[in-house]
This record gives C-alpha cells, sequence and structure tokens, in this order.
C-alpha cells in the first residue's frame, strides 16, 4: 500500500461525520481528490487530502473535536476484531490503517515500570506540518478505541503524554486516561508487565455496533469514556448530557438507540473496573462495592454474580471469569 494514501471508506466516513455535523458534500472546498472517490470504495485518496478535508472543517464549524471523533469513528467501523499492539509496533508491517498513516508506532522504556507506544510523525512528502495536530488526535483516539477491550478496567495505570504546554478541551470522551503535558514525546504509557502477562480481553458494555445510526454509536462511546474517568462519582445523566453537547432528552434517546441506558451503562462499566480490581487483588469486596459507589456490599455482590456468573469473593480468590471470557469468544467468533 502506498502509505500517502488511504481507502475511499475513509472519505466516506469523515464526510458522514461532517454530515451529522450540518456540512453536506456541495458546501465542502475543492479538494484532489480521485473523480470516482465519491463512489468507488476501491478508489485510494490522497492522506494529505483527507487531513486538509478534516482541518478546513474543523475551521468551518470552530469544532476543535473533529479529529477525536473521526479517529473514534474509524475504530468503530474496523469493528470489535482482536487488537494485536505488536503487530503495529513491526515496521514491516503491510497495510496500515488510515488513523496510522502519518506515524510509525515504536515502543519506548520510560522508566524500570513504564513503557510508552509512541507516535513518531512520519516526514513525508504531502504531509505538512500544519496537518500533524489532527492527525494526531485521530491517531490516539482510534489507538484508544481499537485497544479497549484489553485495556478496559486499566484506565487508571495509563497516562497520554503531549508534547503540547497545554490541551485546550477535555479529552475524557476519547482518552479517559490522565493526561501530562510539556512531555518530549506523544503517546499512551502504561505498565510494563502489561507486556509479560497479556491481559484477556473482557467484556464491554452492551453498546449495539450494528446500530444504523453511526453519529448514536458515537454518542454511546463517548458517553461510556466520561463514565469510565469518574466512575467514583459518576456525573448525573444531565450533566453527562452536557459534556456530550446535547440535551438531556436527546442524550437518552441515544443511548436507546443503541441498546443501552444511562443506569446500565454505568452499571457495567463499574462491574467491568470491578472485576479487574478483584482478579488482580489490588482491593477486597468491600473496598471494591465503596469506590464504586453501591449503597452496600450485599447489592454490589447481587450484581456482580448476575453479571459474570460468580461473586465477587470467588473471583478475587482465583476464579477465572469464564463466563466472561466465553462471551467476548462469542462476540468475536459469531458471524454478524
Amino acid at each position: 500500500m502506498d502509505a500517502l494514501h488511504c481507502p475511499a471508506e475513509s472519505l466516506h466516513t469523515l464526510l458522514r461525520l461532517l454530515a451529522g455535523r450540518g456540512l453536506k458534500t456541495p458546501q465542502l472546498p475543492r479538494t484532489e481528490l480521485p473523480a470516482d472517490a465519491l463512489f468507488n470504495r476501491r478508489a485510494r485518496v490522497p492522506l494529505a487530502s483527507l487531513l486538509s478535508l478534516l482541518q478546513w472543517a474543523q475551521e468551518e464549524l470552530r469544532c476543535q473535536d473533529l479529529a477525536l471523533d473521526f479517529g473514534m469513528a474509524l475504530a468503530l467501523e474496523e469493528g470489535s476484531q482482536p487488537f494485536e499492539l505488536n503487530r503495529y509496533l513491526n515496521p514491516g508491517f503491510g497495510d496500515k490503517p488510515t488513523a496510522l498513516l502519518a506515524f510509525d508506532l515504536h515502543l519506548r522504556q520510560r522508566d524500570s515500570a513504564t513503557r510508552m507506544v509512541e507516535l513518531r510523525w512520519r516526514e513525508l512528502s504531502g504531509l505538512e506540518p500544519a496537518l500533524r495536530p489532527q492527525a494526531t488526535y485521530m491517531a490516539l483516539a482510534w489507538l484508544h478505541q481499537r485497544w479497549l477491550a484489553d485495556i478496559s478496567g486499566r484506565h487508571g495505570q495509563m497516562y497520554l503524554a503531549l508534547p503540547a504546554a497545554s490541551v485546550a478541551q477535555s479529552l475524557a470522551a476519547w482518552l479517559p486516561v490522565e493526561v501530562r503535558t510539556s512531555e518530549p514525546f506523544t503517546g499512551l504509557c502504561f505498565p510494563t508487565d502489561w507486556l509479560e502477562n497479556r491481559n484477556q480481553p473482557r467484556r464491554l458494555p452492551g453498546i449495539e455496533g450494528s446500530c444504523d445510526h453511526h453519529q448514536c454509536l458515537l454518542i454511546a462511546h463517548k458517553a461510556a469514556n466520561l463514565l469510565r474517568a469518574q466512575l467514583s462519582d459518576a456525573p448525573p445523566l444531565d450533566e453527562l448530557a452536557r459534556r456530550l453537547g446535547l440535551s438531556e432528552r436527546t442524550c437518552k434517546r441515544r443511548l436507546q438507540d443503541c441498546g443501552t441506558h444511562y443506569q446500565k451503562l454505568l452499571g457495567e462499566l463499574r462491574l467491568i473496573q470491578a472485576s479487574y480490581w478483584l482478579q488482580s487483588r489490588l482491593y477486597n469486596v468491600t473496598a471494591v462495592a465503596g469506590m464504586l459507589g453501591y449503597s452496600s456490599v450485599a447489592n454490589f455482590s447481587k450484581a456482580f454474580k448476575k453479571w459474570c456468573g460468580y461473586s465477587p469473593s470467588q473471583v478475587r480468590h482465583g476464579v477465572p471469569a469464564i463466563r466472561q471470557q466465553e462471551n467476548i469468544l462469542q462476540r468475536y467468533t459469531t458471524p454478524a
């Protein structure tokens, strides 16, 4: 694959995103696109043209989160197949996803206990430095969303490193991790032992990937990330809606369109977090129940057993969450 070109599907994803923001195709500026790019899925689109269109749209809409939405949308359209980080760290890897075309991924040792997946900008013809911010946020949002099944429940051990002195907005809807600025490199940092003891994919919240409305799916996953960032003090529905730029009624409807609702989504995220804390023995059952906001240990235990088939104490003492793993396997192997 030519590293400077991406599939036409990526352009179509961006155009759907822009249409959802009120920008129709006739309103778009002239760009260097193949004549059949809008109709032929096999067409190749210059990456620089795609990023230039993204940059123009952000300025036109005065919306700095468009690149983050685009990266997440690209990841969601790739489905729920297991994510293999090492595959993208291999310099000889063939077809790169659109979100990573502008970068090489490297594994950097931060200290004795921490590694970083570093994004290194590729100095290639046509990739102007002005396009780098859009490409960076697109890549980071894509990377988090694709890695989610492995890192779910472990966000507290990660942080995002950015070289900028400040971040103009909250990134929690796309990257629910600590953000450290003024760093020399750009990337996601995580404990080194994750590489030695690869995490088994765990069950994710029941957000319907088959939702016809792409904007609804995007909103539901952003809502999940905002809740992940504050599980111990989760924002109520009206505050969650405000942070998503929606009315409470619209937010509720968008979640329903994706097969979930506020309480269900929050409950599932809390139980996923509880599963990791218990299996890793970071906290006892009483502490987990209190940290996740349950009114009593009994209520927590009842909800947890209904969710995974085992009591919290069983999981903490080494009973594998077999039912969770079977659900993951079924999701990966059952035909759509």
